[in-house]
This record gives structure tokens, C-alpha cells and sequence, in this order.
């Protein structure tokens, strides 16, 4: 494999794209066909993702001054998407990128299902564009600018430009910033989510152990509980649900966030981990809904999750709050409706930051559990007996054509207070009746054939077989003199 002896030296937080750009023009190639075989030994179609391939091959040719997880880490996106895969997961991606074929690569990162890369496009900001020609001689692209969901510089908070490919071109035509026309990509400058998810996508891209300790820690959740928005390790989905509608605009038109304001299913999904791939747009966008910033998820720390409160030890070293906070705290919790102060919001904040005042209410609030009187099973059994005899007598009064008379039309006609199904045992008379009002075959045929009978009003030589066609009976349970004495009653 041929080595090679010129390749420019990478800039901070530079693409993979960019490098390949910059080469093909320090060498002067006339197309990205010969700099993609100079770089990678083969036609490269990936070169311009932000998930490239052929990265072994790459570092075989610069003979291990960049080992091929190193080019992943610095030079392209994944490590952004490495605390929402599993180690396998992980690695295989690795292993694919090293490789020739990435083929199902998009899909097996959950990139493709998400409906996202239709907004992907290359953006760069434009005082970054102005840093770096005055810093390192010319623009380059930047990673975490390719990232879906950032729509705003994390650096200078400007809006980013994308850039509009003339007609018959795309990125093999080996582009750098500000040489295309471009266009702003969000219309809304003010858009808060905009610049928080940059943010802290930003973060999680420049520190991708920290964002695993983030969500093996389960942030989500322990930021849920904080919020009182989980009761006994479970997710009150309402609470949930009430507090985040109104920071989910429907009206908002903003390129992906189109995406993540439409529905609330996915939150749901995401906070349960239905196997399914987390995109980390989405993620971060949660983090910003349920009121957390970058500065929230630095000081995480990763901890076994617990439902129950800190222990005493651990919240002694904690700083204490501004009293407006505690107030503000205090009234919050006051005003929640919920009987038991555990399910109050705010009562696990209360429980860390202002204890002795909290330990006060509940001695003066105690929730007293109101025991319902025990259950006369006996009275039950009898009231379902009674129901399921008048069920039956229903089904048998109903008029058109019949119906035959089965367990699940028998129970659809009771009342749905009785625990009939999964305790036998306590409906001994019920069950007993039950089988007795049940139907055969059989007895359902007769009923079947004495209602078509005097429905159709056959005369004495009319065949059988247009009586049971008209019946709907297709394979007989009755006998030809059964039949014989059902004509001639």
C-alpha cells in the first residue's frame, strides 16, 4: 500500500471532509476520484459523512501516525453517539468505518429510522469562518457544526449558515466555508432550545466518557425525581406530560425541531429505553425541556440511581440555596394538591436543601390511609350468579339471528366490578352457573335451525340443505331426525 508522504496537519475539531478537502488541494488533484484513491485506495462515497468509512485503509497510508480510533475520535461524530450504544454497538461501528463497506452503518446507529438526516447539511458559522482564516490561514469545517440539532454556533452563539450546493454539484466538488452561497438555517434567532442543545451537544462530543457517566447515571431521571415527577420508582406520566407541553411549541417550523415538538410519544420511549437507539439531539432536547443546562450535566456526578433520598452523609456537604430559592421552593410544594407529601413537587429538593423545615410539615401533615371495608364475597358470588343467568336470558330475547351463547358473550354482559376471572375460587355458585348457561354446538344448531325455519317458512318439500345454508350451518351436529321433527312441530 502506497504511503503518504504529504497530508496536512489537522486543525482543532476539524472533519475528516475538511482534511480530504485541504489535501486535494495541497496536492492539486484534479477530482475527488484520484484523492479519494490517493487517501483511502478505493472510491470512497463516504468521505463527505459525518460517519466516514475506509479509515483503516487511511491510516495504513499515513503508516499509524493516526491510528484509526484516534480518526474516529477527533475527526468524525461518533464518539457523540458512543453514550447511546452499547460497547458492542460501539465497537462494530469501529470496525465499519475501518472497512470498505459501510453499509447499514446510518441504519444500525438509528440515524436513518429517525427521520433527521433529511435536515443534514453543511453549516458553518461565520465568525468562526473569520477565526480561523485569521488563526490558521484559511476556513475549515468543524464537526460539531455537522452535528443534527446544532443550528447555532456552541462557540460565538451565532446562528449557522448552510451552505446551497449550485446545480450538478455536492461535496466531491472538495469545498471549503463561505465558497458556496449559503443561507441561515434557523429564521428564529431567538430560539432558546438553539442554543442550549448546541451547547450541550458540544460538551458531549468534547467529552464523550463524562456523557457516558451522564446517561448511565441516568440523568433523566434523576432530574425527573428532583422535579417530583416520579413516585415509587415509576414515571407519572400526566406530571410529566403537563409540564412539558407548554415548552413544546407545535407551531415551531424550525428545520429539525420540527421533528421533536410534534409529538410526546418519543419522550416517553426515550425516558424507558425501549431498545431502541437514542439519538443524542433528542436527548440533549430533553435535558433542555425539563429545565437542565450544559452547567447542570458538568456537575453530574455518576452515582448508583436511587428512588429513595440521599443520605444524610451525602447532602451534609452540599451548599445551601439562596433563601428566595427555598421560599420559592416552599410555596411550590405547599400549593401541590397531592395527599401524601411524598408525591408533592418538589419534596425530594426539600429533602436535600431544607430538611428540618420539611420534617416539620409532614409531622403536622400526616396522610392517613383510609382502609376500605372488607368484601362479603358471598353476597358477590350471589349478585354474578343473578347477572349471568340474566345475561344469558339476554342473549336468548336478542332478536335477528342468533347468537350462541359462550363464556366471552356471557362475561361481556356482566359487570366489570367482579374479579371473576382471576379468582374462581371466591365465585364457587357463579362458576357453577356459568357452566350451567354455557352452549354446546349442538344445542346451538337447534336454535340456529328453529329460527331459520320459521324465518324462511319452508313448505314440506323445501331440501334441508337450503334451510342450513340459510342457518349458516356448514358442518351438521344434529341428527336427520332432529331435523325431521323440527319441520314437522
Amino acid at each position: 500500500m502506497d504511503r503518504l508522504f504529504l497530508f496536512p496537519e489537522p486543525f482543532p475539531d476539524e472533519s475528516l471532509y475538511s482534511l480530504a478537502v485541504r489535501y486535494h488541494r495541497l496536492v492539486s488533484n484534479k477530482s475527488y476520484r484520484q484523492t479519494s484513491r490517493e487517501l483511502f485506495g478505493t472510491y470512497s462515497r463516504t468521505c463527505g459523512s459525518v460517519i466516514p468509512c475506509c479509515l483503516g485503509a487511511l491510516s495504513q497510508r499515513l503508516e499509524g501516525q493516526y491510528s484509526v480510533a484516534e480518526l474516529v475520535e477527533t475527526r468524525t461524530l461518533l464518539p457523540l453517539y458512543r453514550p447511546f450504544l452499547s460497547e458492542q454497538a460501539y465497537e462494530s461501528a469501529i470496525l465499519r468505518m475501518q472497512g470498505t463497506h459501510g453499509t447499514g452503518l446510518k441504519m444500525s446507529l438509528g440515524m436513518t429510522a429517525s427521520g433527521l438526516l433529511k435536515h443534514a447539511s453543511f453549516r458553518y458559522c461565520e465568525a468562526c469562518m473569520q477565526h480561523d482564516s485569521d488563526v490558521f490561514g484559511m476556513p475549515y469545517w468543524h464537526r460539531i457544526h455537522m452535528a443534527v440539532g446544532v443550528c447555532t454556533c456552541p462557540v460565538h452563539g451565532n446562528v449557522l449558515l448552510g451552505a446551497n450546493f449550485p446545480e450538478g454539484a455536492d461535496w466531491r466538488s472538495m469545498f471549503l466555508p463561505g465558497e458556496f452561497a449559503s443561507e441561515p438555517v434557523l429564521s428564529t434567532p431567538s430560539l432558546d432550545a438553539a442554543f442550549a442543545v448546541a451547547d450541550m451537544q458540544f460538551w458531549g462530543l468534547e467529552n464523550p466518557q463524562q456523557a457516558c457517566d451522564l446517561v448511565d447515571g441516568e440523568f433523566l431521571r434523576w432530574r425527573l425525581t428532583e422535579m417530583g415527577m416520579v413516585h415509587r420508582g415509576r414515571l407519572k406520566e400526566l406530571a410529566i406530560r403537563k409540564f412539558l407541553e407548554p415548552r413544546l411549541d407545535p407551531g415551531n417550523k424550525e428545520v429539525e425541531y420540527q421533528l421533536v415538538t410534534k409529538g410526546f410519544e418519543w419522550i416517553m420511549c426515550l425516558l424507558r429505553r425501549r431498545r431502541w437507539t437514542i439519538q443524542p439531539f433528542r436527548y440533549y432536547f430533553l435535558c433542555w425541556l425539563l429545565e437542565s443546562s450544559v452547567n447542570d450535566l458538568r456537575e453530574f456526578q455518576r452515582r448508583a440511581f436511587s428512588y429513595l433520598p440521599e443520605p444524610a452523609s451525602a447532602i451534609k456537604h452540599a451548599s445551601r440555596p439562596d433563601e428566595k430559592m427555598v421560599a420559592a421552593r416552599r410555596r411550590e410544594f405547599k400549593r401541590d394538591i397531592s395527599e401524601r407529601c411524598h408525591d408533592k413537587l418538589g419534596y425530594y429538593w426539600l429533602y436535600r436543601h431544607d430538611r428540618e423545615w420539611l420534617n416539620n410539615y409532614v409531622k403536622h401533615h400526616r396522610f392517613i390511609r383510609s382502609r376500605e371495608a372488607s368484601t362479603d364475597w358471598s353476597v358477590q358470588d350471589a349478585r354474578l350468579s343473578k347477572e349471568l343467568v340474566d345475561a344469558r336470558d339476554k342473549i336468548l330475547d336478542k332478536k335477528g339471528k342468533p347468537i350462541k351463547i359462550t363464556k366471552s358473550a356471557v362475561l361481556r354482559r356482566v359487570s366489570a366490578q367482579y374479579r371473576f376471572l382471576r379468582e374462581f375460587s371466591r365465585f364457587p355458585k357463579s362458576f357453577q352457573v356459568l357452566e350451567g348457561v354455557l352452549e354446546t354446538e349442538h344445542d346451538f344448531q337447534i336454535r340456529k335451525l328453529n329460527w331459520a325455519i320459521k324465518k324462511f317458512s319452508p313448505s314440506k318439500r323445501c331440501a334441508t340443505s337450503v334451510i342450513m345454508r340459510f342457518a349458516g350451518i356448514r358442518i351438521m351436529r344434529v341428527s336427520e331426525s332432529e331435523v325431521d321433527s323440527l319441520f314437522f312441530t
